[in-house]
């Protein structure tokens, strides 16, 4: 478990690319056919995932845009209503957290296809 340690040089890679490329949740939903490939947001968030209430560390996390890692706490960025970013989107993390997980896969899904994508996967797999 992380007690907030500095990242090393690899976990500064990790996030940086995480952070780059699409969200997770929404890669998810792109797959599945619920939403157009324009609609994936690229360029996001990095949610470290948790134990307990401790981080689990710099590289057990996965990006997420706005909308799916802090919900309608950021509704004033996205210029969208609640009910219409979440018909579109679906759950978010921050709002709808055991949904979230039911829709989009548990934590270590999520860094597993984060991992996958890093690593070259293309999004269409």
């Amino acid at each position: 478990m992380s007690r907030r340690k500095a990242p090393t040089a690899d976990e500064w890679e990790r996030m940086g690319a995480a952070k780059s490329g699409p969200c997770m949740a929404c890669l998810v939903q792109y797959r599945a056919g619920r939403l157009d490939a324009d609609q994936v947001v690229v360029g996001c968030d990095y949610h470290h995932t948790k134990s307990g209430n401790l981080r689990r560390g710099h590289a057990q996390g996965f990006a997420l845009c706005l909308w799916h890692h802090h919900g309608t706490q950021q509704l004033h960025a996205l210029g969208r209503p609640a009910k219409e970013a979440r018909e579109l989107w679906g759950p978010s993390l921050h709002d709808e957290g055991k949904l979230f997980k039911q829709t989009y896969g548990s934590d270590d899904e999520l860094i597993e296809l984060q991992t996958r994508i890093i690593g070259g996967e293309s999004w269409d797999e």
